[in-house]
């Protein structure tokens, strides 16, 4: 009872509070809709769906897409879009190419990759700036704005207000604050009591609660510097860099993997020296201009080559900040665009991303000025061998490491050495010569289609493939070899025999290679494929590792081992004669070595560093955004708004060091005052910008305009000094009021704009796993080092802050959680309360296990009533009340002898079945046997020698290798009800033929099938009636065969129209389950205590 009347309390306070955490404006659908929507709408659909066109008289449908007005009106056929459903908007249908008589734009359809984007987009809700104060600038409006903009000014040099309530001030801050408030005729909230203000302070600074003994130390300390102690004791603390330094990894998008990259391994082996010495930083108080600077250029302020200071080589993994993002497949494009997003939006609040295809529509920043910044990045690389900066963590090892590291190598090595004389080998034979020469003139003149039929249908190596079809290309009738052959594969199939009788028989052969002429002369080929043989067991039987004697064998020979030949393959190109089976070994030996570097105690930490490349260049404008589509040169700059029209181009190298200069430079207006807000925001939940990332033309000056000013020009004076900010601000009575506001503030300030109160904050997941540890005595206090896996059991110690952050497998507790997406930079986190948060506190095994260890630790405290008062010290840090002493015996005393809990039926199952193209059904559904590197497949090896690459992840996976190996995520209904699906179907490659997914219902018919290409296609079945057991199969194919066959697909199956319940693939993704271990009574008292309100939420 005490347990599930604590949820309810967990689940409705937080509800309450979370209604006011979320209400801050997030402006990147906006920006979405200015880098993915706008440009295309313009090139594609204004000319006939504008205003432009009705005075053209080119007007179709009564449509206007230049307008969000007039997308929402629609046209002749009814409304355009219905924000949030692509499925009913008329223009996803259109763009689909779903009805020939609709299909839009008439003449071609548009790149799936775009569809998936305006799917995208719409399923977001449409957001449209096209009208009001958001509509778009004309260039000389813009301009004029600039001047004036609030945030592109200088910062102003401001003097406190005035205030009538100078006893309630405590600093300069709360003058500002008092005067909005008392011209609102606001009262601010009453001080916190010195137990809350004492924990919110602990957990501002270092994540953690504080102990018993810390609060009873405060609230004994009298003395009017009592506080002042506290948060230097905090600041002083290695966790306080760890706390501070993940709220930068969150603007920085830090993760230890590259994201989608196919087969290549996707780890970082370094991403951790990143996320380290940016938690030293601020544990140092490194200066902000200084830790910008780092970020942007360390190669060229730190000493890379020597190795006298090797505490200032650590700098450069400052680096990461620009490399630990993610690899789009490895896109050069979106790699650099990426960069520049992070750099911007993060240190100076400009959307500089917007520009990549047009002049940004808000805000003064041109294409050409995208592509000045992206012609930095261009000419940076990152060298195949990052730099050490430090020693092993355990320096025993080092020679180990080596010895290890030099063995794995030489064995991937050999392989490669002895695969490539055998491939070389096999294709030299005259059935492959023979197959290859035939292959590549059937391709002669034909189109990539056609190119790539011919290489899958023959099951050729496409590299080999195209190394014949270019050289063929090149040789003409007069060959002294293969002449015979361009004359006879031109003979039409009904005559070939004829005529090739009557050339081969003919005396006309002097300009013939006269060893051609014997091996051809009197054969009889009945066609190409046969004449094909003839000619490869003529390269074949002259060809040798010796040079021929005689001149004429010797030019054969010279055909299958000459230089440019197809053959003629270099061992530097040896991938290039390398099978699929070859380079999936290949890329396992070389995962065996990259594990190494982070799994091993005796691997050195290295940098992910740029460094600039040895010809720094400019590049030259990609018209609206396509490359290769190039216009004008883009010098290498700052952005002329801040830095003058008549700045001069960087010419330092790539010009990192002059950017890096330009952003942490305290004139530029911008770097400052975004820094200053962001410390407000993570301070108060929300910034007194309420768009922390960007600072544009969009955005209004805040209400606390003065403040800003005031807090950013402190901050430059003091030296860039973050800690020196953190003591101006926790100081202030502001920082210091209640959460409770009075009546008249939560009426006459709902959204706390003026700061009338504490905002109330649950715990970041990485705040309450810590917390949870911190409870139960588990928390490792150990700084730095190597991610950890903190989901599988053993569970680690370790704070959240050191878990390993995979892009594509993104734990289901961290997106319950709200934890900040990895795939791009993050201005804040909007936090929620969903039923999968309590459901994780309540059946979570890390959670339980806390529980006990928590329960333990009061083993020695003798009576009840003594073990229920140590709980609550180490839960809440503090005594418990008569009544909760009360509470917690009674509760123990009708939990004696309680039945055991019973684990109920798993709702997910992960496994393969055979899937019948023809009749869309599936059949011999089986569960996969292997959990390993979070997810579900078929052996240790991947590819798994039966079930060759099906494997299935929180958010996706890939099918096998024929439709006998179909990927399979099968629902269980728990109970009967009316259900409806949706979900997501991507797959990000470009390359192959697409995968296919359906949802079939116990072995009927499917209720929904979907195919994709490339990009994103919605998978949604609207109404399905289940019975308690019936199984839902979320199959997943890969068509014509299993290359490139990634997918991301978590489907959600939700009740409706009465039904309870909804179950997402994702969240609900798990290993192997482990028994449910049976609590006794003070474990299932103290699991109760962890799921309260009091202990997740900070005050």
């Amino acid at each position: 009872m005490l347990r599930r009347a604590l949820m309810l309390s967990f689940s409705l306070s937080a509800l309450l509070a979370s209604a006011t955490t979320i209400s801050a404006e997030d402006k990147d659908g906006i920006d979405f809709f200015e880098t993915k929507i706008r440009p295309v709408l313009s090139e594609k659909c204004y000319a006939c769906h504008s205003v432009a066109a009705e005075a053209k008289k080119k007007l179709k449908g009564a449509l206007y897409l230049d307008s969000k007005e007039g997308v929402l009106k629609g046209g002749d056929t009814g409304t355009a879009l219905v924000p949030g459903d692509p499925d009913k908007s008329l223009m996803i249908k259109a763009i689909r190419y779903h009805d020939d008589d609709t299909a839009m734009p008439p003449k071609e359809k548009m790149p799936d990759p775009v569809i998936a984007d305006f799917e995208h987009w719409v399923r977001m809700g449409a957001p449209d700036p096209r009208t009001g104060t958001a509509a778009p600038k004309a260039g000389q409006a813009i301009a004029e704005q600039t001047k004036t903009h609030w945030s592109f000014q200088p910062v102003a040099a401001v003097k406190p207000p005035a205030v009538k309530q100078t006893k309630w001030t405590q600093t300069e801050i709360d003058h500002f604050i008092l005067a909005k408030l008392e011209a609102a005729k606001i009262p601010p909230a009453p001080t916190v009591d010195k137990r809350t203000l004492v924990r919110r302070a602990t957990h501002d600074l270092t994540g953690l609660p504080p102990t018993a003994e810390e609060v009873a130390a405060f609230e004994a300390d009298k003395s009017p510097e009592a506080f002042a102690r506290v948060i230097d004791r905090l600041l002083a603390s290695p966790a306080y860099g760890e706390r501070w330094g993940r709220h930068w990894l969150d603007v920085a998008r830090y993760a230890d993997s590259k994201g989608y990259v196919f087969q290549e391994d996707r780890a970082y082996p370094y991403a951790y020296t990143y996320r380290d010495w940016v938690v030293q930083s601020f544990n140092d108080d490194l200066p902000y201009d200084r830790f910008l600077q780092m970020q942007i250029a360390a190669d060229r302020l730190v000493d890379m080559k020597g190795d006298k200071n090797t505490d200032d080589k650590r700098h450069l993994a400052a680096l990461g900040f620009m490399t630990v993002g993610r690899r789009f497949i490895n896109n050069p494009h979106d790699i650099i665009d990426d960069r520049i997003d992070v750099l911007s939006r993060g240190t100076m609040g400009l959307t500089i991303s917007c520009s990549r295809c047009h002049d940004h529509k808000f805000d003064p920043i041109s294409t050409k000025e995208y592509y000045g910044f992206y012609g930095m990045f261009a000419s940076s690389e990152e060298p195949s061998d990052p730099p050490i900066i430090g020693n092993a963590s355990d320096p025993k090892q080092t020679e180990a490491y080596g010895q290890e590291k030099a063995k794995r190598e030489k064995e991937r090595e050999d392989f490669r050495a002895k695969t490539y004389a055998e491939r070389l080998k096999e294709l030299r034979s005259g059935e492959m010569l023979a197959k290859y020469l035939l292959a590549a003139q059937d391709a002669l003149g034909q189109d990539d289609g056609k190119r790539n039929e011919i290489v899958s249908t023959r099951q050729l190596e496409r590299s080999v493939f195209n190394r014949w079809r270019v050289w063929l290309e090149k040789i003409d009738a007069q060959h002294p070899v293969l002449g015979p052959w361009k004359l006879m594969v031109a003979f039409p199939d009904g005559e070939f025999a004829q005529k090739a009788k009557e050339l081969l028989t003919s005396n006309d052969h002097g300009w013939v290679n006269p060893v051609a002429v014997a091996a051809l002369k009197g054969k009889e080929p009945k066609n190409r494929e046969e004449l094909s043989k003839l000619y490869g067991a003529l390269l074949a039987a002259n060809d040798g590792e010796q040079k021929h004697e005689d001149g004429n064998q010797e030019a054969i020979r010279q055909l299958v081992r000459g230089d440019g030949t197809p053959t003629a393959v270099a061992y530097d190109q040896a991938n290039e004669v390398l099978n699929g089976k070859d380079e999936d070994k290949l890329r396992e030996l070389k995962k065996k070595v990259d594990e190494l570097a982070s799994q091993h105690a005796g691997a050195p930490p290295r940098a992910m560093v740029l460094v600039d490349r040895a010809n720094p260049h400019n590049v030259k404008v990609f018209v609206r955004g396509q490359p290769g589509n190039n216009g004008d040169e883009a010098p290498r700059g700052f952005l002329s708004f801040i830095a003058g029209k008549d700045a001069k181009p960087f010419s330092d190298g790539s010009g990192r060091l002059e950017l890096a200069r330009a952003i942490a430079n305290k004139d530029n207006p911008l770097t400052a005052r975004v820094m200053a807000n962001r410390v407000w925001a993570w301070h108060f939940g929300t910034g007194l910008v309420r768009t922390p990332s960007d600072f544009g033309l969009r955005t209004e000056a805040p209400v606390h305009r003065e403040l800003l000013d005031w807090l950013a020009a402190r901050f430059v004076a003091d030296g860039w000094s973050v800690k020196k900010l953190h003591r101006l601000i926790m100081l202030s009575a502001t920082y210091q009021q209640s959460s409770n506001g009075t009546p008249a503030s939560v009426k006459l300030d709902p959204e706390n704009a003026l700061v009338s109160r504490f905002s109330r904050q649950r715990m970041s997941i990485e705040a309450m796993r810590d917390a949870l540890l911190f409870a139960s005595g588990k928390l490792d206090r150990t700084v730095g080092g190597k991610s950890v896996d903190i989901i599988k059991e053993p569970f680690t110690g370790r704070r959240t802050l050191y878990g390993s952050i995979d892009r594509q497998n993104l734990p289901g507790m961290f997106r319950s959680f709200d934890f900040a997406s990895p795939d791009a930079h993050t201005p804040q986190r909007f936090f929620t309360t969903v039923p999968q948060q309590a459901l994780y506190l309540m059946n979570s095994p890390f959670a339980v296990e806390q529980a006990r260890a928590l329960a333990k630790r009061s083993d020695g405290a003798g009576t009840p009533d003594a073990r229920v008062q140590q709980l609550y010290r180490l839960a809440f840090a503090r005594s418990a009340s008569k009544d909760e002493v009360k509470l917690g015996t009674d509760f123990i005393k009708t939990q004696d002898g309680a039945p055991a809990e019973t684990e109920a039926t798993p709702v997910w199952l992960y496994g393969y079945g055979v899937f019948d193209p023809q009749a869309r059904t599936l059949s011999g559904f089986t569960k996969l046997p292997k959990f390993k590197d979070n997810a579900w497949r078929g052996g240790d090896n991947m590819p798994d020698e039966k079930l060759g690459y099906v494997n299935l992840t929180a958010n996706g996976g890939h099918p096998g290798n024929s439709h006998a190996h179909a990927a399979v995520r099968r629902f269980t209904a728990p109970h009967d009800g009316l259900f409806t699906i949706s979900g997501t179907l991507k797959r990000p490659a470009k390359e192959g033929d697409g995968v296919r997914a359906l949802v079939i219902l116990d072995g009927q018919p499917p209720l929904g099938d979907w195919e994709v290409t490339t990009g994103e296609v919605a998978t949604t079945v609207g109404r399905v009636h289940l019975k308690a057991g019936q199984t839902l199969d979320f199959v997943v194919d890969g068509k014509s065969g299993p290359g490139w066959d990634s997918f991301e697909w978590s489907p959600q199956v939700a009740g409706i129209e009465g039904t309870n319940g909804t179950w997402n693939a994702a969240d609900g993704f798990s290993g192997p389950k482990s028994a449910k271990p049976t609590l006794s009574a003070w474990e299932r008292y103290a699991h109760a205590l962890l799921m309260t309100n009091e202990f997740v939420f900070v005050d």
